[in-house]
């Protein structure tokens, strides 16, 4: 299904032509984003990818930033068993963020560089704000399946364009009383249907290749590093008022943006 050659891709002809202080770069932003989320819980991508931006398309950036998720997910969404009972329960979701993938995938490739990085950037002012606002629904038991699609469709076209489906997802699976090992356990198998969905749109669409996945696969090490390393500060700080400080940073990071794609 996918050519593993250095030739062609994505990812690797950008990686080739970056110099060492851009590389570092680049991992220094994985870094930060494993140390935050080793914090507060916020994903990775929310932090790093407005710095990735800077070095990489946005498409790119969406890319590499693919694998960490599914790794970071994968053995929460088998944890416990029950994995056809629970894919059943959350089938709507997941639907939804199957067609959202596709048609965001496509949508992003077909963008010129700047549109791409003015969508992102508000696609990340959206996820930020959600997650400061912290809104909550309750939902009655009709509105279940299709709030669950119409949500999980938003949280794919906002993990195609900017990697982070997370604020909408986890504001359905609230409203349905999920809590818990059931929450982890649902937004995992979400997260992993919908970037396995990315990841086949890339490479039939954007010209991704087994090489790029490989590429992506590494930049879990850096993410899993920061993690690691913030882990004996964790107790320290209050991860409310750092979860803040932290989204305040992105909402900068994200108008800054869209001013720099010229679209203003």
């Amino acid at each position: 299904m996918f050519d593993f050659h250095l030739s062609g891709g994505l990812l690797y002809p950008h990686l080739q032509a970056f110099d060492t202080l851009a590389l570092i770069g680049i991992a220094l932003a994985l870094v930060l984003g494993g140390m935050v989320k080793g914090i507060t819980g916020i994903g990775v991508p929310l932090v790093a990818m407005p710095i990735l931006v800077h070095f990489l398309p946005v498409q790119q950036a969406v890319l590499l930033l693919s694998m960490p998720i599914i790794l970071g997910n994968i053995p929460q969404a088998l944890e416990g068993g029950e994995l056809l009972q629970t894919v059943r329960k959350i089938s709507a979701p997941l639907i939804g963020t199957v067609i959202g993938n596709v048609a965001g995938v496509s949508l992003l490739i077909r963008l010129e560089p700047h549109d791409a990085l003015a969508m992102s950037g508000a696609t990340l002012i959206v996820a930020a704000g959600l997650m400061l606002a912290a809104p909550k629904l309750k939902l009655a038991p009709p509105l279940v399946k299709p709030v669950g699609f119409a949500l999980g469709f938003g949280a794919a076209l906002m993990e195609s364009i900017a990697s982070v489906p997370g604020p909408l997802l986890a504001m359905y699976l609230i409203a349905t009383g999920a809590t818990g090992r059931a929450f982890t356990k649902q937004i995992a198998i979400i997260l992993v249907v919908s970037i396995v969905t990315l990841v086949t749109t890339f490479s039939s669409g954007a010209r991704a290749n087994g090489f790029d996945l490989l590429i992506s696969a590494a930049a879990s090490v850096p993410a899993i590093a920061g993690m690691l390393v913030i882990r004996p500060l964790r107790d320290r700080l209050h991860p409310l008022a750092f979860r803040a400080v932290v989204l305040v940073c992105v909402l900068a990071a994200a108008v800054q943006m869209i001013v720099k794609s010229g679209v203003l």
